[in-house]
Order: structure tokens, then C-alpha cells, then sequence
């Protein structure tokens, strides 16, 4: 098998899906036979841009053939990856996060750069070559940078971030950067056709944090307010999604992507006084105040790996 499968993290945010398509372009553009897919379904923010490029949804998939070439984007931890993982060639790997705990079985193009977006870095990748950026793929790439840095205001923004976006804003076409920002942010905001179990699980990662397994699922809008009124839904469809998927403890954080401001939603009392701790806060009701921490990558991991590292 020849085809070589591209693929960013469960429960994919919009770099993820955007990542896969953008990198099987460029495999493709060097006559290089790939194929995007995705592990699960996307998000109203994604799905708004995909519509807005024109471009087709990647398929779904469930599992990689023995020895199938892979080409990982957005992600390098094994419990973020499909499921027989290990079955797989990977020979590419392209990721803006910390180094996680893959191997490969044979040199493979690895790329890592510390940037707000995994599209940031295929940008470079493009100019690097000299290859085309189609003003879809412009289009997509614009999106995904926007999403992963809260439109270059989040603490994960670079320069190389800010510059891209310049350039591929001007190849796609687009006249406003904010109000293309808040088109992006008004749909990831949309939650009213999902239940809690789909709203605590969209943007939804897993990690483990000295032999604990934890989940840490972000939801970002610029509506608290409507996702702050379902929280006792929230809450026990955490409880629920953290017996279903044998957690330790799961925290879901409602981050306002306006304000710039977080919250921790109760959980368990252990988890509760974890939190507490770690990030300095109290509980108030059914909230606990992260105060102006948005970023999983940079802010929430980091914070929960130095508690248990005392």
C-alpha cells in the first residue's frame, strides 16, 4: 500500500483538519500519492470554513492497514492518534506541540516548530519548496492560524505565526482579517445542536500526568454566557466521559475567547482541590476562576505537569 495517510488528532479542532488537507496538497504537489482523513467529526467552526474553501471533508478513519504509510499532522502522543497506530509507517510528522512518546520504525521527515498553529509551519514548508498555495488552501491555512492563536492574540502566537497569516490572507483573498476572525469564532461558538456529551468532547484531549490519566477538554466562544447555562449538563457529562473512557479525573475549561478569561468546571472534590492548587484558584459555585489562562498547550499542561512534578 502505497497511498499514505494523513490524519491529525481525535477529536479534531480546525488546525487538525485543515493540517491534513493542507499537507496531503503538499505531499500531492511533489507527486507524492497521499490522502487526507480524520478520526472524528469536526466542529461548527471547521465545518464553516471547509464550506467557505470549497474543499471536500476529509473521510473518516477507524483504523490504518499493517505497514500503511502515515503522515501525522497536529499531534504526536499515541492516546491523541488512531487507535492501531502502531501498525503504521509514519513517515511524516508535522507538530507544534511538546514531544510526545511516538517512535518511528525508519527515518522519517519529522518537523517541529514552537509556532501557534501546525499550519503555520506548513506554510514554511510550502515557501521552503517554492510549491503553489491555491487560494483554497490560502483560505484554509488563514482559518486554522486565526482558531489556533484566537486570532494572533493568544499566548502560543509567534511572529512566524502573524507573518503567515499576512501572506496567505492576500493569497486567499480576504479583505478583513477580523470580521473573517469573528465569522470563524461565531460558528466554533454555535453549541445549540449538541448535546453535553458532544460539547464536553469537541475539542477533547488526553494526557498523563505522573501515571494519572487525565482529559482536558477546552470549549471556546464568544458566548459564555450560553455554555455557562448548561453547566450542570456539562458536568455530568464529564462525570459520564470520564467512567466511559477510564480517566482519573476530567477537566473541562470554558475559556472566553474575547475576554481572554478561563474557568475550570467543578468537578469531583479530589479534582477540585487539584485545581485548586494548581493554578492558585478557589472554587465559587460550580466555577473555578483561571483567571486569564486560555491555552492548553502553553498554559493548562504545563501547569498540571509542575503540580505533580513537586
Amino acid at each position: 500500500m502505497t497511498t499514505i495517510a494523513v490524519f491529525g488528532h481525535k477529536k479534531p479542532d480546525t488546525d487538525a483538519i485543515v493540517s491534513a488537507i493542507v499537507m496531503t496538497y503538499w505531499l500531492n504537489q511533489q507527486g507524492i500519492d497521499a490522502k487526507s482523513y480524520r478520526l472524528d467529526d469536526i466542529n461548527q467552526e471547521t465545518k464553516f470554513l471547509i464550506e467557505l474553501a470549497k474543499v471536500r471533508l476529509p473521510e473518516l478513519l477507524t483504523h490504518l492497514e499493517p505497514a500503511q504509510p502515515a503522515a501525522l499532522v497536529d499531534h504526536n502522543e499515541s492516546q491523541q492518534s488512531v487507535v492501531n497506530l502502531a501498525d503504521a509507517r509514519i513517515c511524516y510528522l508535522v507538530d507544534h506541540h511538546k514531544l510526545g512518546d511516538l517512535t518511528t520504525t525508519e527515518p522519517a521527515y519529522i518537523r517541529f516548530e514552537p509556532v501557534g498553529s501546525t499550519s503555520t509551519i506548513l506554510y514554511h514548508m510550502f515557501m521552503e519548496k517554492n510549491l503553489l498555495i491555491s487560494q483554497q488552501m490560502a483560505t484554509l491555512i488563514a482559518g486554522a492560524i486565526i482558531s489556533d492563536t484566537l486570532n494572533l492574540t493568544g499566548p502560543t502566537t509567534t511572529d512566524s505565526d502573524k507573518q503567515a497569516l499576512q501572506a496567505v490572507i492576500h493569497l486567499a483573498g480576504i479583505h478583513d482579517t477580523n470580521s473573517f476572525a469573528n465569522q470563524l469564532f461565531d460558528a466554533k461558538s454555535n453549541i445549540s445542536d449538541l448535546t453535553d456529551d458532544a460539547l464536553v468532547t469537541t475539542d477533547y484531549k488526553q494526557f498523563i500526568f505522573s501515571n494519572k490519566k487525565w482529559a482536558i477538554a477546552s470549549i471556546e466562544t464568544v458566548k459564555p454566557d450560553v455554555v455557562l447555562a448548561r453547566i450542570e449538563g456539562i458536568q455530568q457529562a464529564s462525570e459520564l466521559i470520564r467512567q466511559r473512557d477510564g480517566l482519573d479525573y476530567m477537566l473541562v475549561i470554558i475559556v472566553d475567547i474575547l475576554k481572554h478569561q478561563s474557568w475550570a468546571v467543578s468537578s469531583n472534590d479530589a479534582q477540585n482541590e487539584i485545581i485548586a492548587q494548581a493554578f492558585n484558584t478557589r472554587l465559587n459555585d460550580k466555577l473555578l476562576d483561571l483567571g486569564h489562562l486560555v491555552s492548553r498547550k502553553k498554559q493548562f499542561v504545563p501547569t498540571l505537569e509542575a503540580f505533580y512534578a513537586q
